[in-house]
Parts: C-alpha cells; sequence; structure tokens
C-alpha cells in the first residue's frame, strides 16, 4: 500500500463535487489518501461553496493567478504522498482508478497514463469520444503515449527534476511527460485506470480548443527539438508549416484555415444528428487535422498564446 495524494482543479465547476465524491470511494485502495482540491480564481460565490461543501479528507487550497498548471503546481507543492494522481473537475474516476495506477507503477512505471471514458451519451458525446479513442486503439497496456492529466498519476520523485510549466494554458501535460521520458523516467499506458469525461457540448467549442492546442504543439516543438513524440504526425504537420511559413502568402493561411475550421465545426454541430456515424466521424477528423494545421501556422515564438474564448468571441469558464 501506498500513500497517495489526488489534485484536482477546479474554477466555477460545480461538478467538482462529483468527482470529490468518486475519489473517496477509492480511498480504500491506498494505505492514506490526501485529496487537494484547488480552487483557481473562482468566483467569491463558488469558492465559498467550495469551502462550505467539502469535508475532511477533502482540503481546500487556493491559488490566485488563474491558469490550471499554476493550480496543479500549487497541488504538488502541498501533496504528501508518494505518488501524486491528476483528474479534472469534469470528471468522474471509476471504482479501482487508484489501484489500477499503483499497480501500473509497482511494475516500473514513472508516470501512468489512464483511460477516460465518457459520461454523456450524446450522438456529439459519442464523436469525440471516438476522436480521443483515435490514438489509443494501437496502445496496449505499458506502452509509452503523451500524458494527458485528466487522468495521470506520477511518482512524486520526477517532481524533484519537473514541475508543469505553467506560463501556458494548454500542452503543459504533454511537455511535462515528454520531458520527463528524455529524462529516463519511465511512462507507460493503464486502459485498467480509468475515469469518466464530461465532453464539451458544442463541436465550435472543441475545434476552438484544438485550435489553441495545435498552437501549443508547434511552442513545445519549436522550444524542445530534442524531444521524441508518440504520434508522428505531429511531426510531419510541423514540417509542412515551417515549409508553408516560408511563403509569402503565409499570414493569409492562419486566419482562413481557423475560420475555415471553426465554420466547418459549426456545421458539423447543426448537422450530426442527420449524419451516419461514420461520416460524421471523418467529418470530425478533418475538422481536427486542420486545426492542428492552423495554429501551427500561427505560432511564433514570444507571441500570445491563443485562447478559445477569443475565437469564439465569448466567455468560456475553462479557458
Amino acid at each position: 500500500m501506498t500513500r497517495v495524494t489526488v489534485i484536482i482543479p477546479v474554477k466555477d465547476d460545480p461538478r467538482v463535487f462529483d468527482a470529490v465524491r468518486s475519489v473517496l470511494g477509492c480511498a480504500g485502495e491506498v494505505e492514506s489518501l490526501q485529496l487537494l482540491v484547488v480552487d483557481n480564481a473562482s468566483e467569491a460565490s463558488f469558492a465559498a461553496e467550495l469551502s462550505s461543501k467539502l469535508e475532511a479528507p477533502a482540503e481546500m487550497l487556493r491559488e490566485d493567478q488563474l491558469g490550471v498548471y499554476r493550480a496543479r503546481n500549487r497541488g504538488i507543492a502541498q501533496a504528501t504522498g508518494d505518488v501524486v494522481v491528476f483528474t479534472d473537475a469534469d470528471c468522474v474516476v471509476r471504482k479501482g482508478w487508484l489501484a489500477a495506477a499503483l499497480t501500473a507503477l509497482d511494475a516500473g512505471a514513472d508516470l501512468v497514463q489512464g483511460y477516460s471514458a465518457s459520461l454523456g451519451s450524446s450522438k456529439v458525446d459519442g464523436l469525440l469520444q471516438a476522436r480521443y479513442e483515435a490514438h489509443l486503439r494501437k496502445l496496449r497496456p505499458g506502452d509509452g503515449t503523451e500524458c494527458d492529466t485528466r487522468n495521470l498519476a506520477v511518482r512524486m520523485s520526477v517532481f524533484k527534476s519537473l514541475n508543469f510549466n505553467d506560463q501556458f494554458r494548454r500542452v503543459s501535460d504533454t511537455e511535462f511527460g515528454l520531458l520527463a521520458e528524455a529524462r529516463g523516467f519511465r511512462v507507460c499506458y493503464a486502459p485498467a485506470m480509468q475515469v469518466d469525461h464530461a465532453h464539451d457540448t458544442s463541436l465550435r467549442v472543441f475545434a476552438a480548443k484544438q485550435v489553441c492546442h495545435g498552437w501549443g504543439a508547434q511552442r513545445l516543438m519549436q522550444q524542445h527539438p530534442e524531444i521524441r513524440w508518440h504520434g508522428g504526425h505531429l511531426k510531419l504537420v510541423a514540417r509542412v508549416t515551417n515549409r508553408l511559413t516560408a511563403a509569402r502568402f503565409a499570414r493569409f493561411l492562419a486566419p482562413a484555415s481557423t475560420w475555415l475550421a471553426m465554420a466547418c465545426a459549426g456545421m458539423l454541430e447543426r448537422s450530426v444528428r442527420w449524419l451516419p456515424g461514420r461520416v460524421a466521424f471523418w467529418a470530425l477528423t478533418a475538422v481536427d487535422k486542420l486545426t492542428a494545421l492552423n495554429e501551427h501556422l500561427a505560432y511564433r515564438q514570444g507571441a500570445p498564446e491563443p485562447s478559445p474564448s477569443e475565437l469564439l468571441g465569448r466567455s468560456l469558464a475553462r479557458d
């Protein structure tokens, strides 16, 4: 048995109470459980509700500077476990979650990436889940993969070498995992470590977030050209965009492709209920690839990181 710290960042999201209850349901799987809920600059009313409703052993911390990776680093600084496990406020963990993480760690992993299923059952939920699973189909238990803090376990010893890069909104979990591998730590996929995740209800929101993920991936490749990605398609996209950005018309490509990706996502969202499942999936795949391309084109060193709220023209709670 091992001492475990679970960290859940939250900003104005009441779903966190379900997440907390599900984590506490796994307490018997470990020697001791420290559960840290890190409020990341929520509105005063939600922060007060969070403070009043959380009961021991759950603890509330506060990180006033906005940024989900700042919140996670705040939790790490207070963690007392031998292992730190991350999930999100819009997730519900399944029974056996912590036991599966510890089994993978006992087998030699330093970082364990779990599997995320879908909480919802709508056609949009199914499409987004299928798109998420696309990169997992060829993975076997124990294989290396990029990290996602929606469902991630890490030995505390790893944090003596690395923390999350909290200067950016996105891709810092991927950066953390790839840099950890570069330093000799072992990342393993453990599909038995499972959470259920609430997908975005809008395909336009999904597209806006993927645009920003593309920017972050290009930022990571430019800042750390030495790291080895598990998915070769990102390197291919980078090679293509590096050639395109040298062209005179390059400055028009990024905004044009962003507009096209968002427009296509909107059309797919309006028509998804009538489309055959396979057609809808490949349409979403095309949108996803286009979003990756356009913000790879848009990335410039030192330029401000884009946000989904900016692309959508409205404020999102989780930006």
